[in-house]
């Protein structure tokens, strides 16, 4: 396991899963969401987050924490990964999570 994606809502624990499997594995983790937001949270476009994701794919080693949910384009990341982890917990039980947390719009759900 060298290149890990972490998908899931917003809510469903991605960073801190990373967190955790970084500190097991001592991959280095990228998140996502410091290089697609913006200050005022607008988004990348889709040619320049697919850039993106190409550059920070090329490293040998890491884990990408991320779901962009209908902003995203995945398979720059996909194409280089070589395990998927998906966490799959009910939106309700994110949205709390999620509103407990930070000041998350729906659409990052």
């Amino acid at each position: 396991m060298e290149r890990v994606v972490v998908f899931g809502r917003g809510g469903a624990g991605k960073s801190a899963f990373a967190g955790h499997l970084s500190q097991i594995t001592g991959l280095p983790v990228i998140e996502l969401d410091r290089y697609f937001w913006s200050d005022d949270l607008s988004p990348l476009s889709v040619e320049a987050w697919i850039s993106m994701q190409e550059q920070l794919a090329a490293g040998e080693r890491w884990i990408m924490d991320g779901d962009l949910g209908p902003y995203d384009a995945p398979a720059a990341r996909l194409s280089r990964v070589d395990t998927v982890v998906v966490l799959d917990l009910s939106l309700v039980r994110c949205a709390w999570r999620a509103a407990r947390r930070s000041r998350e719009r729906a659409d990052f759900w």
